[in-house]
């Protein structure tokens, strides 16, 4: 199982979880690709309209916009006024936060993978499917936002290189200069201590930056399916614990696991943010539609990014892929 102990002191692990991480790469690379490309195909750019010069669409016009909108050639051919509208063409920065702490290397037997190698899947699509979108993306403390079309394998290099030099790499920066109006996808088992993990999210929310939460969870996770005798190793440290009889503590267990994920969707609701659920027993491309549906919806449908529509009630705050 996991631990959410404070100090996760796993240097002991880094050398064969960089050599694992590195050895997962290549496919996650390809896989990342593949799933990007299945999620846009026949979409085009952010299909919402604003300032730009590419043309998206005519539309009917309005008897309160001004007249030097209406497209008079269009409309010289029809009974009706058309508006001659332009995609969006502003880019919006996107952050990224992929957690490769030692909890998120954590995988029961009821899982198909680790929760680490289904964060990097997440992020490396999301990656893709947002600068083929147009948008500038970066990686919170690994690497400055950027339109190149080949982001997946530099991200993929970036995280490898960084995985062993710098530690903080590993947990959720409490502070970092986002900028106004940017948006983060936090993609994460969320298993630090609660108090300062939520600290750090509302951090993070402030100045007018809008997120998603993409919590990863192992089946065991959630369930706890175990009984009788069981022993709980630490991920980050060498610590054991041995219960005699885990059946006895799986209902408070499973108790304090759900107020867990509510204290996190609620902490994104009072920040006009995401809260998406991801189970590492179901296939990843459930919760890349989940996430490419939230961010369309969220985001591109309405023309305004979280932090624009603040105030604003959402149904689709919390979604579960089940």
């Amino acid at each position: 199982m996991t631990s959410t102990s404070p100090e996760r002191s796993d240097f002991e692990s880094i050398e064969p979880r960089a050599r694992e991480l590195s050895a997962l790469m290549p496919n996650l690379i390809l896989s990342a690709k593949q799933i990007a490309q299945t999620l846009v195909h026949g979409s085009h750019g952010r299909k919402r309209a604003g300032p730009g010069e590419t043309f998206w669409q005519f539309r009917p016009y309005e008897s309160f916009e001004p007249a030097h909108r209406i497209d008079w050639r269009r409309s010289a051919s029809s009974d009706h006024l058309y508006v001659r509208e332009r995609e969006w063409d502003t880019a919006h920065t996107f952050w990224i936060w992929i957690d490769l702490s030692s909890s998120m290397w954590f995988s029961s037997k009821l899982a198909k993978q680790k929760k680490a190698e289904r964060a990097l899947l997440f992020g490396l699509s999301v990656a893709e499917l947002l600068v083929r979108s147009g948008e500038r993306v970066g990686i919170l403390g690994a690497m400055r936002p950027t339109m190149d079309r080949d982001i997946v394998p530099r991200i993929a290099e970036r995280l490898v290189t960084g995985f062993e030099t710098n530690p903080n790499l590993k947990r959720l920066p409490a502070h970092e200069e986002t900028g106004r109006f940017s948006e983060l996808i936090l993609i994460s088992d969320f298993l630090d201590p609660m108090e300062q993990l939520l600290s750090d999210i509302r951090r993070l929310g402030g100045n007018q930056v809008g997120g998603t939460l993409m919590q990863i969870i192992d089946p065991a996770e959630e369930s706890f399916p175990y009984s009788g005798r069981v022993e709980f190793k630490d991920m980050g440290q060498s610590e054991k614990v041995v219960v005699e009889n885990a059946g006895t503590i799986a209902e408070r267990y499973k108790t304090l696991f759900h107020q867990r994920k509510s204290q996190l969707s609620e902490t994104a609701r009072g920040l006009n943010w995401g809260h998406l659920i991801c189970h590492t027993d179901r296939p990843a491309r459930e919760g890349m539609l989940t996430l490419h549906g939230f961010l369309s919806s969220h985001y591109y449908a309405t023309g305004a990014m979280s932090h624009e529509s603040k105030g604003q009630s959402s149904s689709a705050n919390q979604r579960d892929v089940i």
